[in-house]
């Protein structure tokens, strides 16, 4: 069955008006995606991202091509920028995959295949090679539990009196005038990784602090670290929005880690659920499962697909994998990615 998908992005400039990229989704057949995807393209070629501007291009160095009239070696201008025109923002330096669409090598956009990629992307090796991934027949979740680590309760903590509920975080512009005042508060902060979320504030006993998150897209996964500060400070521009970062700051210090108290089971096979899935790409899908149905009896049951817990309500982190997960529950085991 297919759907429509409707992506919608406000453009960063007040002079442009602000429009929706529509596109058509995918059926649930991921091979026969795969071939429908490689048959209506004019080509599909490998490109590093070598440039971009503040507006709407991007330059690309061709790497490796799969179809098309486009040669390894070229040097390509594509339409860049993301948003309401169904356009791409491309990151310099990345690898893509292109899946041009339109009139040539250089019509891609969000309504293709296109995508950043990694070396080992399953997505190239079917290219390649010719073979298609196997496809589920059958779906398995893992259930997790832990000890909560939230970055906005110890922040909280940190800024409440002794004995005092914790304190809900401030918005960067009236935390600008708790730092000029003095008061206790704790805010968004630059961060060093883009890959933690951090805060920074003033404690109750006077102490600048930072505090990082290490959440990543999977359940039970966040550990939250503590460092004293020589100072917070300001570093936007005056009369900008205000950003925050800490300055000389000390060894980190673990707050809470929610991998230390994990505990998670395989639930029994269910039937697929169609739809749910985005296979991009296509070996780490990510899918919104709701509750599942019973695998009808002697159906087939693998390859299955693998999915665990995500870090939002019913989203899961997938894989197909050629067997079934025991269903006796396990303790401590490493969450997803790590």
């Amino acid at each position: 069955m297919t759907r429509v998908l409707l992506f919608i992005a406000l453009l960063g400039l007040a002079s442009r008006p602000a429009r929706a990229c529509k596109c058509r989704q995918e059926s649930d057949d991921l091979q026969a995606n795969l071939k429908t995807a490689r048959e209506n393209a004019v080509a599909i070629y490998r490109a590093r991202v070598d440039a971009a501007d503040d507006s709407s291009r991007a330059w690309v160095d061709v790497l490796e091509v799969f179809k098309g009239d486009v040669k390894s070696g070229s040097h390509l201008e594509l339409p860049a920028g993301g948003g309401g025109d169904c356009s791409i923002n491309f990151r310099i330096g990345l690898e893509y995959l292109m899946y041009a669409t339109g009139s040539g090598p250089t019509s891609v956009g969000l309504c293709s295949r296109t995508r950043a990629i990694k070396p080992a992307d399953l997505e190239l090796t079917w290219l390649r090679e010719r073979v298609l991934p196997p496809a589920p027949v059958a779906l398995q979740r893992e259930t997790v539990s832990c000890e909560p680590c939230d970055i906005l309760a110890v922040g909280g903590r940190l800024i409440a009196g002794p004995g005092a509920r914790p304190r809900p975080f401030d918005w960067p512009p009236s935390a600008r005038g708790a730092l000029e005042s003095g008061r206790p508060f704790f805010t968004n902060a630059d961060s060093s990784d883009p890959a933690q979320r951090a805060m920074a504030g003033i404690s109750f006993g006077g102490k600048a602090f930072e505090l990082t998150d290490t959440a990543v897209d999977a359940a039970c996964a966040r550990r939250v670290q503590l460092r004293w500060c020589a100072r917070v400070e300001v570093t936007s521009a005056p009369g900008s929005y205000p950003s925050f970062a800490c300055v000389g700051p000390g060894e980190p210090e673990l707050q809470c880690d929610q991998s230390t108290s994990r505990r998670a089971h395989w639930e029994p096979l269910e039937a697929l659920q169609p739809g749910s899935c985005r296979w991009l790409p296509l070996d780490e899908p990510r899918c919104l499962l709701e509750a599942g149905q019973p695998l009808p009896a002697k159906a087939p049951q693998t390859p299955v697909l693998a999915c665990r817990a995500a870090a939002r309500n019913k989203r899961y982190l997938c894989k197909v994998e050629p067997a079934v997960h025991p269903t006796e529950a396990f303790a401590g085991a490493a969450a997803p990615g790590r």
